[in-house]
């Protein structure tokens, strides 16, 4: 039985090759914060606690380096790490304080696919909420392709103990709380991002952050509309270098009790693929971005 387990998806690291670009799209277009700057690393926030929700760092090609995902103490990142290790997977090295901004404790891993993660506990989170209305408050989830999901899967539920919540023919849905899903895992055939989704305070807050996005020219690739597994409002878009990004709102909340969908929970009538339907499915644009950026192979290594 699992003691340890992974209790948030905190942070996305990724790489790109234009900093400032990239720093003033996430800032002034889609609503996070600078929480700090360090070693050339911009370090941005949502409105609430985490101490950032995604990070930016100069780089020849645009890709991901990791997944930060959030562990309630010191000890359970102890435990964690003798079962990562223990799984076969690639480690940074054993748990130590972390130097960069917002410190902590931790490790980074690869999954069985190679994406980069990292575990981390007792980092120095934001006492006060930033709040601000239409801005997001926290990343909601990464959706992430997969090559071999059954392993994936397994390597998610039986070393963090994540929990599955649904499975459509597509994806299956797992969680690390109470919202319906943290991570998504993809029937793929690459192991590239798909999009890093960002939750918004409600639906109208969505509504404007389409406006928003819309006022500075960067056009709605899918919604809005409301999604099936999760129920969670969403409007995708291609961002700097088309990495793929949504603003989400009103993710179900639920407990062990609920009952595991499955394929056949989620068969939409013909030309659906939400419960509104009011919006074309995703645009050939955000298709191909889904499976543009891979992530770097030395991502995983927090200190590198």
């Amino acid at each position: 039985m699992i003691q340890a387990s992974v209790t948030a998806v905190r942070s996305v690291d990724l790489a790109v090759v234009d900093v400032r670009a990239a720093q003033d799209f996430f800032r002034r277009v889609w609503g996070l914060e600078t929480a700090a700057v360090q070693d050339g690393i911009v370090y941005l926030r949502g409105t609430g606690p985490h101490f950032y929700a995604l990070s930016l760092r100069q780089a020849a090609e645009t890709a991901v380096l990791r997944i930060v995902l959030g562990v309630p103490n010191s000890t359970a990142i102890d435990e964690l790490f003798d079962r990562v290790q223990r799984f076969g997977s690639k480690t940074d090295g054993v748990p130590r304080r972390l130097a960069g901004a917002g410190g902590g404790y931790g490790f980074g891993f690869q999954d069985p696919e190679g994406r980069g993660f990292a575990l981390v506990s007792d980092v120095s989170d934001h006492k006060q909420s930033a709040s601000s209305p239409d801005h997001p408050v926290r990343l909601s989830h990464v959706n992430l392709n997969c090559r071999d999901n059954d392993t994936t899967f397994r390597f998610m539920a039986n070393v963090l103990g994540f929990r599955l919540s649904d499975e459509t023919k597509v994806f299956r849905f797992i969680r690390c709380g109470r919202d319906h899903h943290s991570l998504v895992l993809g029937f793929n055939d690459d192991c590239f991002l798909n999009h890093i989704a960002f939750e918004m305070p409600d639906l109208d807050s969505v509504m404007r952050g389409i406006g928003r996005m819309r006022d500075f020219g960067y056009g709605i690739e899918w919604g809005p509309g409301r999604h099936g597994p999760g129920h969670n409002v969403f409007a995708y878009f291609c961002g700097p270098n088309e990495v793929p990004i949504e603003y989400t709102a009103e993710m179900q909340q639920i407990d062990d009790n609920y009952r595991v969908g499955t394929p056949e929970d989620w068969i939409w009538p013909a030309g659906r693929l939400d419960h509104w339907g009011i919006a074309a499915g995703p645009s050939r644009r955000v298709k191909e971005a889904q499976r543009r950026f891979p992530f770097l192979e030395d991502g995983y290594k927090l200190d590198a």
